[in-house]
């Protein structure tokens, strides 16, 4: 009896240790920002969305160039018999000639190519929220493995102290074979538990390598043990900071100016471009039939040439439309994303509130309430008022509560994670770690 009784006692402060002080991995702890950084620096495809900005900055200048302008050579007023000098008129001509576009063209070329580059560049944003998000939801997942893992392992250890009580009283008459064998059941598992876990982690691992850039199989530490930080923000100022942090709505406003571009572009279409042409003649002397030399002046020509849009009615004001119609049909889609952002923070914010009074009653009420009831059932089977199955149902029970508060604590953290690459902070400033 004296054997049991420290048994069960073992088994009460197992369960009651915390479980930062059972025996931790002996890998270096990983840091969760420090994970970010490197993402942000080394993930391919934020790397491509930055190149992308890259090609279109190029083409700002290119909007705004000039036309290459046109050098040219001919002969002029050139006579069947191919004589330079039998004609006043005949020279031979150097020409050149530049295009200039109606004044405001240009400058809206370059705002336009402006916004677009804009566009690219609210869509780096994007990809650094959305791999923000992947990293900590991957990385609160391994966290969740390893601490799983540890109550896994912690629970397989009271099983087996379980399995040598139940040992001890068959030894003694006082128990049955059966619970023996439900013991030794429960540990194997808690064994199968335990491989499940591993092949988790490695695949953890795997993946959150790839978000780093790095190769798969790269040896990876062991994640930080996620505190609970209470969260506090009101959906009205979530909503409010959107409208200005929010990647896919600031994209959607930049392409939406960039659209108000295109159309004004479009309206001054209806102005003519113009063509300036500079020409240098070059004519031979010659001679007057009694041979006296004649001295024939150069010549100079300059020109003027502008197009006129006369076919306006089928192309200029089918552009103004076609224009038209596509900025309102982002400006309709800008609505309509601001909404679904709206009811994603609202969601989301709701998912996040559930998850801090869900946290709070498995710390407060739920799992403290298991520790009583299984100290209450050892005391009831150290003196035979209660079977073998109530207490393994006991612990089983607390197992069961410590796994869905952490896989709670976890689902939390993503949830801030997926609310913040919503409303577009990396981050939220919260309260103590508790």
């Amino acid at each position: 009896m004296l054997r049991f009784f420290y048994l069960t006692m073992l088994v009460f402060f197992f369960n009651l240790l915390p479980l930062h002080l059972y025996p931790q991995s002996e890998k270096p702890f990983i840091n969760l920002n420090e994970f970010i950084e490197e993402a942000i620096q080394n993930n391919p495809e934020i790397s491509a969305v930055k190149k992308r900005w890259e090609v279109f900055k190029e083409k700002i200048p290119q909007a705004s160039a000039w036309e290459d302008p046109m050098l040219g050579f001919g002969v002029v007023s050139l006579p069947t018999n191919f004589s330079f000098k039998n004609e006043d008129m005949t020279m031979k001509e150097l020409s050149i000639s530049q295009r200039f576009p109606f004044p405001g063209k240009k400058l809206l070329m370059r705002e336009l190519a402006s916004k677009e580059a804009e566009v690219v560049s609210a869509e780096i944003e994007e990809k650094i929220l959305r791999i923000n998000k992947e990293v900590k939801a991957a990385y609160y997942d391994l966290s969740h493995v390893y601490r799983a893992t540890q109550v896994t392992q912690r629970n397989k250890r009271i099983l087996e102290d379980f399995a040598k009580i139940a040992e001890a009283r068959y030894a003694t008459g006082e128990g049955i074979q059966q619970d023996l064998f439900k013991a030794h059941v429960e540990v194997s598992k808690m064994v199968d538990e335990l491989l499940m876990l591993s092949q988790r982690k490695k695949s953890l691992e795997a993946r959150l390598n790839i978000l780093l850039g790095r190769p798969p199989e790269s040896p990876m530490g062991e994640p930080e043990e996620v505190s609970f930080r209470k969260w506090s923000f009101a959906i009205e100022e979530l909503q409010k900071m959107a409208l200005v942090t929010n990647p896919t709505l600031k994209g959607m406003k930049k392409m939406i100016e960039s659209k108000e571009k295109a159309h004004a572009l479009a309206k001054i279409e209806y102005y003519p471009d113009f063509n300036l042409k500079f020409a240098y003649g070059q004519r031979d002397n010659t001679r007057e039939s009694d041979g006296t030399p004649i001295k024939r002046r150069d010549m100079l020509t300059g020109m003027i040439e502008i197009n006129i849009p006369i076919f306006y009615n089928s192309k200029q004001s089918r552009k103004v439309a076609e224009t038209k119609a596509d900025l309102l049909s982002w400006e309709a889609q800008y609505r309509a994303m601001k909404n679904e952002i709206f009811f994603m923070i609202t969601e989301m914010a709701s998912m996040v509130q559930r998850g801090e009074k869900q946290i709070e009653l498995y710390r407060t009420g739920i799992i403290p309430q298991a520790n009583l009831q299984i100290y209450s059932a050892m005391s009831a089977y150290r003196v035979n008022k209660a079977d073998f199955m109530t207490l393994l149902d006991s612990q089983m029970t607390l197992y069961k509560y410590e796994l869905e508060y952490h896989q709670a604590l976890n689902e939390y953290e993503k949830n801030i994670a997926n609310l913040g690459a919503v409303v577009g902070k990396s981050s939220f400033e919260r309260g103590k770690e508790r």
